[in-house]
């Protein structure tokens, strides 16, 4: 909210008016002021006038100050974000996070924009789409099948089937390399009036169907948010020494991944995790969907799957909208990529001091969009200002008003460090939702790839110079109110409840309990499960039961327990 700006002259002649009737009360007449009054008048409204014109910023360094003793999300700018898609003809490869590519915006201006999660590109496909809801089965639209499906024709009308009360996707994959689909990525475009859906699909788990059609515990996935709201897939059992480095054909990545805010299109890409090779399941067709596809493919349908492909359900709530419908499309190897770039800077603490001008507010080029890391000539890490640490001497950094504020750390012989080095992400802000469909198809290292094929499907969107004071200081406002504890009993009502939405009831309760500590407090809380909505409902309700507590205990008061029961509706 900007203050009416005052000249020092009203200043002046105010603080002249108000020395006046001072005087009179006290019953002296000044018609004319002392030069030496008139000076000191003059200069002081100078300094007001001064004070007055830094009011908004200094307002919003002591809001940024509150927000990073804290621990909230700082005030920063938030960069652009489009989708792009790689292709490749043969072979497989491994595209790591803040990989670099090259964007152009309509103004002509260069831009970098990296992508932001690693991605496995090979020649794997999705063969069959289908959407299943209110009792049947239909094709999805957008997909471009194989010519050996599309040769026959398919039926394009819903189909009646039973595959349970829940509405799901189904998707077929073939063409996977030896390594299956892990590190493969999906990109979902949905119409405009799909927000519910992708709700879902930022909730609902994704299952692998076992070699004999069926499925298990052993392929659920569940979706996480990793860096700009790209959902990684999760297993929801993990097997014991699965690792990256063990899975032939999939490299580390190079390059240093940021993490960053969500972005425009981040919840609508899903990446699978590395698949262990126990878990690298395929099958001819889904157990009761044969019939099915016969009167959708026809007679022939047996030899169109008798190849074993992998099968992938996502399942969604009753109450979402048409499948059909709010689908437009699903495609492979796709990932977000964001307008941001590093910037490396060694500071030396005699020649450039210890307050550097990391963002556009304090004179560079750029947004600054959050720091990497930063490092004294000891090689250790310096600390936000307001981050505990039992470690003497250790360095401490603070941002404000564009400005990066060093405390340079104390080596054991108690000197002072003589320079760090300095990482940082920033961006173009808004200039990079100039960038249109189509403008972001190269890497920006020449070679890189040389064999993959960049399309870029989407227009960047999103991207913000920096959040206004009043936006910073709604949000701000928000997390003191809530900061995600549980005081009253509905509050924990409600957090149980919007946790899942297969809890379908929630009772709560306080008593006293003997423990070994003697009489404590506990809260009840007694959770009541849509057994339909699960696929392995003894697995997965244990590992709802140990995630659900621990989301619940973190947000508890102090000296308060929780007591956990799940019982099926």
């Amino acid at each position: 909210m900007p203050y009416q700006s005052v000249s020092a002259i009203e200043i002046d002649r105010k603080l002249r008016d108000d020395f006046r009737r001072r005087l009179r009360d006290f019953g002296v007449s000044a018609e004319t002021t002392d030069p030496l009054l008139a000076v000191m008048f003059r200069t002081f409204a100078q300094q007001l006038e001064q004070l007055y014109g830094e009011t908004g910023r200094i307002r919003l360094a002591l809001l940024d100050e509150l927000i990073a003793g804290l621990g909230i999300e700082r005030r920063m700018a938030r960069p652009a974000q489009t989708i792009v898609r790689f292709l490749a003809n043969a072979g497989s490869h491994f595209i790591g996070g803040g990989t670099e590519l090259f964007g152009e915006a309509q103004s002509g201006e260069r831009l970098t924009f990296t992508t932001d999660a690693p991605v496995s590109v090979s020649p794997a496909r999705i063969a069959v789409g289908a959407t299943y809801q209110d009792g049947a089965l239909q094709l999805m639209p957008g997909i471009e099948m194989p010519e050996a499906f599309q040769s026959r024709r398919p039926a394009l009308d819903p189909v009646r089937v039973n595959l349970g009360p829940n509405p799901a996707v189904y998707l077929a994959i073939e063409n996977a390399p030896p390594t299956h689909i892990g590190q493969h990525s999906f990109a979902f475009e949905l119409g405009p009036d799909a927000f519910r859906i992708q709700r879902a699909l930022e909730l609902e788990t994704w299952c692998i169907f076992g070699q004999d059609g069926d499925l298990a515990s052993a392929g659920i996935l569940r979706p996480t948010r990793s860096s700009a709201g790209v959902m990684s897939l999760k297993f929801l059992v993990s097997e014991p020494g699965a690792d990256r480095a063990e899975e032939p054909g999939v490299l580390p990545a190079e390059q240093e991944s940021p993490d960053l805010p969500n972005g425009f299109y981040g919840s609508r890409v899903f990446v699978m995790p590395v698949v262990p090779v126990t878990r690298r399941f395929a099958c001819r067709i889904p157990r009761g969907m044969e019939a099915a596809f016969g009167r959708i493919f026809g007679r022939e349908a047996g030899l169109l799957f008798a190849q074993p492909r992998i099968w992938i359900r996502i399942s969604f709530p009753k109450s979402v909208p048409s499948l059909h419908d709010g689908i437009s499309s699903i495609a492979m190897h796709a990932i977000t990529a964001s307008n941001v770039e590093c910037l490396n800077q060694t500071i030396y603490f005699d020649q450039h001091g210890t307050s550097i001008p990391i963002s556009r507010e304090g004179g560079t080029a750029s947004y600054l969009v959050a720091p990497l890391s930063i490092f004294g000539d000891g090689h250790v890490p310096y600390l936000p200002e307001f981050q505990p640490s039992a470690e003497k001497g250790v360095g401490r950094f603070s941002i404000r008003s564009g400005r990066i504020e060093l405390q340079p750390a104390r080596r054991p012989d108690g000197t002072s460090e003589t320079y760090a080095n300095l990482r940082v992400w920033v961006t173009s802000g808004a200039l990079g939702n100039s960038v249109g469909p189509g403008q972001v198809e190269s890497f920006l290292k020449r070679g890189t790839f040389g064999d993959l094929r960049i399309t870029n499907p989407t227009s960047a969107a999103g991207g913000t110079n920096a959040e206004g004071y009043e936006e910073a200081q709604s949000r701000f406002a928000e997390a003191l109110l809530s900061r995600g504890r549980v005081v009253t009993h509905t509050d924990l009502e409600t957090m149980a409840r919007s946790f899942d939405h297969r809890i379908v009831q929630t009772d709560v309760s306080s008593r006293l309990m003997r423990s070994e500590r003697g009489l404590q407090r506990f809260q009840q809380v007694i959770c009541k499960l849509d057994r339909a909505a699960f696929v392995d409902p003894d697995v997965e309700m244990r590992v709802l039961k140990d995630d659900l507590g621990r989301f619940l205990r973190e947000r508890f008061l102090y000296d308060t327990e929780l007591a956990l029961e799940l019982e099926w509706n």
